[in-house]
């Protein structure tokens, strides 16, 4: 893309965190030196007990290091240095709270000396003082570095979306960097401000007002949570909390994007929930629910079958097939993890992986879901969380630097994914219809969209309708379901066309079980159910009861065993899962006789 060389310059952000931590770890042990000698002074000298001096000298310690830290690690301005010093001291004095009953463990229950014990609990948590300073106290003004340019005397960012929709931001949009330009050609098509005017203080519940063709959505913490403002009419213009610009992932995914999907209606495109792939010379279009497994899917196909990289999570399409890329950082979950074993990237971020992995992962945002059916803050909540762990995403060429990465291309082929028993069969416009809008959908289940989504569309849901029809309508499609997460395998077969001769594609469109061997591309045909109800009719009811009972206890068990390996072993999960699907078919057999 045009603007990739421009948003890789222009979106650098030196010094880089790890300089920033290197730089806070050496304030912080200079920081230490001083608390240390103000705790000695006090206690052995003035003779104030070691628990009340070690307090006095966390006041003393913070001034040292915010004056450092704010000069030398994150070039802090004037502007809102004494609400940064109230943050920098109140995160100080939290963790003193949390550290006083350990350094009384330490010292009165190991028997330590007070300083050592001082020492250790003051060095423990570094780390987590510095996520917390770098991504919530100073995170304004390390953002500031990779903005692009100066709007009335406000920096900003600049995003050119394939000359379809241009966008301007008080806030950066990391999941836009590839798209990011010092300037547009034209006026911006939504602008993006960053202030709390208007969205208020505290309250007891989520306040969604339409007023004056806008639509307003604001958490309990008002002005100091999420918060966002939108102007339904035009979409040109949204308004986002001071949290957002702190938490940037959430103010994209939850309040940007959604906006983009309706502009881009109203522009001729629709932004579909799917992964693109150019395989073979064919443009192929996956989808599947969220967290399904797109991402590895993509990352597989890649690597091993050198396959185009046109999009991960969202592409955008017109009803003509025509696919534009829409290249958003991938989001690696505890599941993709073993796709990206070989990319390079130094062993703190594999270590750091495993822990955002699984934070930011399908149960935890199911968890999210279902705190925000309860009455609480979730999407504050979500902010606050990825402010201090950021969701980890990567760009496609950092995981495979080789990767193929292709702009546009015409669209061939649409394949549905889905975990399940074995089955591989053609669907017909209709059904490929809904499931590519029920996927699309499901990408946006997340507040604030479920109480706004209405507002957003103004209207504009038919022709959105109209563009995801017309374009299924001239792709062939099918569903493939595995009970594994091999469904890249198949993908170079399905890409040459259903009805391609000499067996390029497989025919299991019957009503038959049928279990994939995807790696030889065979399809091993079990018996048809009825052959098999058949030998249990022959049997006592008391014999089918023990047969029956025995397979239910083998499914049950071997259900427990694929569970376990989910995500964790995928080279021995397939055979697992063949067997699970197998016994489910032998007890389901039981059916003539009324037992399930």
């Amino acid at each position: 893309m045009a603007a990739d060389v421009q948003a890789s310059q222009v979106g650098a952000q030196p010094p880089n965190k790890v300089t920033r931590f290197i730089g806070f770890a050496v304030v912080g042990a200079s920081g230490l030196v001083v608390n240390q000698m103000a705790l000695w002074f006090l206690t052995s000298k003035v003779g104030i007990y070691y628990l009340l001096s070690a307090i006095l000298a966390t006041q003393l310690s913070t001034v040292w290091n915010f004056a450092l830290v704010e000069r030398f690690v994150f070039d802090g301005g004037h502007d809102g240095r004494w609400v940064r010093l109230g943050w920098f001291a109140l995160m100080n004095n939290l963790w003193l709270l949390l550290r006083t009953p350990f350094l009384y463990a330490l010292t009165d229950g190991a028997g330590l000396n007070y300083l050592i014990s001082n020492a250790l609990v003051l060095g423990a948590m570094t780390l987590v003082r510095f996520g917390i300073a770098d991504n919530l106290i100073w995170a304004d003004r390390s953002d500031l570095r990779g903005a692009s340019a100066m709007r009335d005397g406000t920096r900003v960012w600049n995003y050119d979306i394939h000359g379809i929709v241009g966008i301007t931001s008080e806030s950066r949009l990391p999941e836009l960097v590839r798209f990011q330009v010092p300037a547009l050609l034209g006026p911006a098509d939504i602008e993006v401000v960053v202030s709390n005017e208007g969205f208020g203080g505290l309250r007891r519940t989520i306040d969604v007002v339409e007023q004056d063709a806008t639509i307003s959505y604001v958490e309990h913490l008002g002005r100091h949570g999420f918060a966002a403002k939108i102007d339904v009419d035009t979409l040109a213009r949204i308004q986002v909390s001071k949290m957002l610009r702190r938490s940037p992932h959430v103010a994209y995914t939850n309040v940007v994007e959604p906006v983009v999907r309706w502009v881009m209606v109203r522009k001729g495109y629709i932004l579909a929930h799917a992964a693109c792939l150019q395989i073979d010379g064919h443009g192929v279009l996956i989808t599947a629910r969220t967290d399904t497994g797109k991402t590895t899917t993509c990352l597989k196909s890649i690597k091993e079958q050198g396959s185009g990289f046109v999009s991960d999570d969202m592409v955008i399409i017109d009803q003509q097939g025509n696919a534009l890329s829409y290249p958003k950082p991938l989001t690696i979950s505890s599941h993709t993890l073993n796709a990206v074993k070989g990319a390079p990237m130094p062993m703190r971020t594999r270590a750091w992986l495993q822990v955002q992995g699984r934070l930011h992962s399908k149960f935890g945002r199911s968890v999210g879901m279902a705190f925000g059916n309860i009455n609480l803050p979730v999407a504050s909540m979500s902010a606050i969380v990825q402010m201090i762990i950021p969701p980890p995403k990567f760009q496609v060429d950092r995981l495979i630097p080789e990767v193929d990465m292709v702009s546009s291309l015409t669209l061939d082929r649409l394949v549905v994914i889905e975990r399940g028993d074995a089955t591989l069969r053609e669907l017909d416009t209709d059904e490929a219809f809904e499931i590519l809008s029920e996927n699309t959908e499901d990408a946006y289940g997340f507040p604030p969209y479920p109480r706004i989504g209405h507002a957003l569309s103004n209207g504009e849901m038919v022709r959105e309708q109209e563009i995801r029809r017309t374009l299924v309508s001239g792709l062939e499609a099918v569903l493939l379901r595995t009970p594994d997460r091999a469904w890249f395998t198949m993908l170079p077969r399905l890409a040459a066309g259903i009805d391609t001769p000499g067996g390029a594609m497989l025919d299991v469109t019957n009503e038959q079980d049928a279990i994939l061997d995807l790696t030889g591309a065979n399809v091993l045909q079990m018996e048809s159910p009825e052959s098999v109800a058949s030998r249990f009719e022959k049997l006592s009811p008391t014999e089918a009861e023990e047969v029956e009972k025995a397979l239910s206890g083998a499914l049950a068990l071997l259900q427990k065993v694929s569970d376990i390996l989910d995500g964790q072993n995928e080279n021995d999960e397939p055979a697992v899962s063949g067997l699970v699907a197998s016994v489910r078919s032998l007890r389901d057999a039981r059916m003539p006789q009324g037992k399930r």
